[in-house]
């Protein structure tokens, strides 16, 4: 007498030991949207335009260009985009 967790056990939740069909498109279409991130980001700039800036903010800042009010006010502006 077979119950199902022993054919479970048999042959697998799935019944032929692969993951369901459905997962496939699902899978594929996470793949294209990673890409389409990924190729997003770069396209503006990547991640290191904004740490870029902030560096040369704080360089301005440190030889005393600016002042810490316009530091502070064009550092927040730079953490809203």
């Amino acid at each position: 007498m077979h119950t199902a967790l022993s054919t479970i056990a048999a042959v697998g939740p799935y019944g032929h030991g692969g993951p369901p069909f459905f997962l496939f498109p699902a899978f594929f279409l996470l793949v294209l949207l990673a890409v389409a991130v990924v190729f997003g980001v770069l396209r503006r700039g990547g991640w290191r335009a904004r740490s870029d800036a902030r560096a040369v903010l704080a360089d301005r800042f440190a030889r005393g260009d600016i002042d810490a009010d316009e530091y502070r006010s064009r550092l927040a502006e730079l953490s809203r985009k």
